[in-house]
């Protein structure tokens, strides 16, 4: 018997200590959690009917001394009123949540844009002022307008709105890059509006079947900006974004002094860092604008009176407004000369093609200024030929320039449009020698118009010609030499199927740890599956190729082998790990240049107070691939009234 109620006693405590759905009407308390919360004060206890029912009698005795008819109306109403302040918190809290989205979204279009913070002000009334008529047959018009007015969009707000945007791309990339295998790196260092020194780093590396080319720091180098600066720079952002050192493949760069000198330029210095060999480049868009640059020497004077010339009309403001007014006078379908730029890729040949358009103009301005007889070289035939010529030139090296331009291209793509160029070059230099000027039209224009087969210095001209084009061959071929070495190497991620182990240059890559290398080599190439795979890859790369050049529908032909090779399985893990190093490589610093642009109109002479937070907070969200999880921001964000 003793034991019975033992059991039983035991039962009624286990039953008591769970929430009784009746205490409800009978106390006035309702379950939260492991508490019973009372609905009259909001004071807690144990979920016990003992501590319940004492709670009620000590501190709500007025109500206790209620007859139950009245002390069951008086919980019922404490109910109700609770459940509508609950309602009327959670709507609070949901409204705030879609405001600090649209708050997050507008801070995030106007980073993108490179817009003021300010902008969101303007939006703000801008959106007001359109409300009343775009909403006007809306029943909930005045909700919607007060929704607007509720929407932080101050200047300050703004801001912060962008900073934390940037954050969280920040997680999102980290996240990736420490997944990645290998990453590789592009660099280049410029200066702000503000003369401030500002070192770009991209990071070029695989997530899943996509390959990411993401800004991973823009900093500040305080004083000087030498390779060991640099290299600081550079660690402390890897270090940030907490990236593995021994992770990179490859690194590169403009090629300046403090970049690739031999003992304290930053390639040299960094390598110590990491541990291992890595893959050096210079950038080919720059190394073909300095083979551009230096094959052209000889026609240096052409360009130096065209300068003059174009400076005459362009930079003294009478003289501009004149020549435009000439260039409307006989229907011109330009509106001026191009003044040049040495820095700029395309400007030497823009600057060329303009003026040889607008050259009887030129003539006609130069005449009724009484300025003709100081540019004897526009009246001279063969000067006017050596003009034609370095125009047509200059014409043939920026398509190239243009064309190499680019984000998210492999070095492969890269290095066959050089191949593609060299065989051109003796293309044209053939054509020069046999006097046809097929691939020269501003010439062969003004050969027919000038008869200038009749001058007995046709023949030297013709000499002159054959020299530039022989220096431009040299040129390329001495400049492209390590990307040639490589070339058999960097096709392997397209045909493994067909490359030889010979054929494979290791010195870069000996410590990726794929000594198996041979033998999985053989079992791939001996196998009939996964041969076709690579041939089905090439055949959807023709597709995409040819829809590029046809229709301009540019589709990614990077990720297209990152797939491929993806799909390939860990027994042949070790042509996997080459493949996917040779991938990470930047061919360019295409990246970093355009970002120069981004910042120097982020921050500009108007804006030039803004922070380097700041700044290269809207630079971030500019540039980047990803997108922001406002969802995530604004449920996380307590929100603030606008002001």
């Amino acid at each position: 018997m003793a034991s019975s109620a033992n059991k039983l006693k035991v039962q009624n405590s286990k039953d008591t200590r769970e929430f009784q759905t009746w205490w409800t009407d009978k106390f006035g308390v309702i379950n939260k959690g492991d508490k019973a919360v009372c609905v009259l004060c909001s004071g807690t206890m144990v979920c016990r009917t003992s501590s319940v029912k004492r709670h009620f009698e000590t501190n709500h005795k007025s109500i206790c001394q209620k007859s139950e008819a009245e002390q069951k109306e008086l919980i019922a109403s404490a109910l109700k009123d609770r459940n509508k302040q609950s309602t009327s918190i959670n709507k609070f809290v949901g409204k705030n949540c879609h405001t600090s989205a649209a708050s997050y979204t507008t801070a995030n279009v106007i980073a993108r844009h490179s817009k003021p913070f300010q902008e969101g002000e303007f939006l703000k009334e801008a959106w007001l002022a359109c409300a009343p008529s775009l909403f006007a047959d809306f029943e909930n018009k005045n909700k919607i307008i007060q929704r607007i007015k509720d929407t932080p969009l101050s200047r300050n707000t703004i801001k912060e709105r962008i900073l934390k945007l940037a954050e969280n791309v920040t997680e999102q990339q980290k996240l990736d890059i420490h997944s990645a295998s290998f990453i590789s790196l592009c660099l280049d260092e410029s200066t702000d509006v503000t003369k401030s020194a500002r070192l770009a780093v991209f990071a070029r590396y695989c997530v899943g079947n996509v390959i990411k080319e993401e800004l991973i720091a823009i900093k500040s180098l305080p004083t000087t900006t030498k390779g060991a600066d640099i290299c600081t720079a550079v660690k402390n952002s890897i270090v940030e974004k907490e990236i593995d050192i021994k992770k990179v493949v490859s690194v590169t760069t403009d090629g300046a002094p403090s970049m690739v000198g031999k003992k304290i330029g930053f390639i040299s210095l960094f390598q110590t860092e990491v541990g291992h060999s890595i893959l050096e480049f210079h950038c080919i868009i720059h190394q073909q604008a300095l083979c551009a640059k230096s094959g052209l020497t000889s026609l240096d004077n052409v360009m130096a009176v065209v300068t003059k010339i174009v400076n005459l009309i362009s930079a003294q403001a009478l003289n501009k407004r004149k020549f435009d007014a000439l260039l409307d006078e006989v229907n011109s379908v330009y509106n001026g000369l191009l003044m040049y730029n040495n820095v700029r890729w395309l400007s030497r040949g823009s600057v060329l093609e303009r003026f040889v358009e607008c050259l009887e103009e030129i003539r006609l301005f130069l005449q009724n200024e009484g300025k003709i007889e100081q540019y004897p070289q526009l009246l001279d035939v063969m000067w006017l030929s050596k003009l034609m010529f370095f125009t047509d030139i200059c014409q043939h090296l920026n398509t190239l320039n243009v064309k190499l331009q680019g984000t998210n291209k492999t070095i492969i793509v890269m290095i066959d449009l050089i191949r593609a160029f060299e065989a051109k070059l003796q293309v044209f230099r053939n054509d020069i020698i046999a006097k046809n000027y097929k691939y020269f039209p501003y010439l062969t224009k003004y050969i027919n118009e000038s008869d200038i087969h009749e001058t007995t210095n046709a023949e030297n001209i013709t000499e002159e010609f054959i020299s530039v084009i022989d220096s431009s061959i040299k040129e390329f071929s001495t400049r492209f030499s390590q990307f040639k070495e490589l070339s058999e190497t960097v096709k392997f991620i397209m045909y493994p199927d067909v490359t030889t182990f010979q054929t494979l240059n290791f010195s870069q890559f000996d410590w990726l740890e794929i000594e198996d290398f041979e033998m999985q080599l053989i079992d791939f190439q001996s196998s009939s599956i996964w041969i076709q795979k690579f041939i089905d890859m090439r055949k959807e790369l023709e597709l995409i190729e040819t829809e590029r050049l046809t229709s301009n529908i540019s589709k990614d032909a990077n990720n297209k082998i990152l797939e491929t090779w993806n799909a390939l399985p860990e027994t042949f893990n070790c042509l996997k790990k080459l493949a996917h190093a040779i991938l990470t490589v930047f061919s360019s610093t295409y990246a970093c240049e355009s970002l120069f642009s981004e910042m120097n109109n982020i921050k500009d002479s108007v804006r030039n107070r803004l922070t380097d937070e700041s700044s290269s907070a809207c630079i971030l969200l500019k540039v980047t691939s990803y997108n922001p999880n406002i969802s995530q921001l604004s449920s996380n964000l307590q929100q603030q009234k606008s002001h």
